[in-house]
């Protein structure tokens, strides 16, 4: 394998295990603090992708790499990290209500987008910092994502 797609794939791979590990040590951290067990779901999500990552990993970076696995690898990537976790949870759930929260939208509106029950207002640091994190981790997650599809295309992955 080519060192720039290595390297590409090891900085996409990095990103990906750090947002899915932050976004299990955020949802463990508000399921005790919310008593809100139902949170616990994500980890039967964010582990199984980590796993997965890793084991897609190892083929890829050793050039014994078929499409497919690259293809896999691409997909779980993008639909788990980067729009579930990173776009959904990190950049709507916690970025922006936190953007408008503090910047006095509507407590109408903000009940709309973010509803009771499924949602916090921010009332707990911890809480809002770490899934605040994860908007931020799935930018450089993109920008290798990214690089990393180019270069699979270039070298016919």
């Amino acid at each position: 394998m080519p060192e720039i797609l290595n390297h590409e794939l090891r900085k996409v791979t990095l990103f990906s295990v750090i947002l899915m590990g932050l976004t299990s040590v955020h949802h463990l951290y508000g399921a005790i603090v919310y008593h809100t067990s139902w949170r616990l779901h994500v980890l039967f999500f964010s582990i199984p992708v980590i796993v997965i990552t890793l084991l897609l990993h190892r083929p890829l970076s050793r050039a014994v790499a078929r499409s497919w696995v690259f293809r896999l690898y691409w997909i779980i990537t993008l639909l788990a990290s980067i729009i579930l976790i990173g776009i959904f949870e990190g950049l709507y759930n916690h970025v922006l209500k936190n953007i408008l929260f503090f910047s006095g939208f509507p407590q109408s509106g903000m009940d709309k987008l973010y509803p009771h029950g499924a949602y916090e207002m921010p009332d707990n640091l911890l809480f809002e910092i770490t899934g605040i994190m994860q908007g931020i981790i799935v930018i450089p997650l993109v920008i290798y994502f990214v690089r990393l599809r180019q270069s699979g295309q270039k070298y016919k992955l």
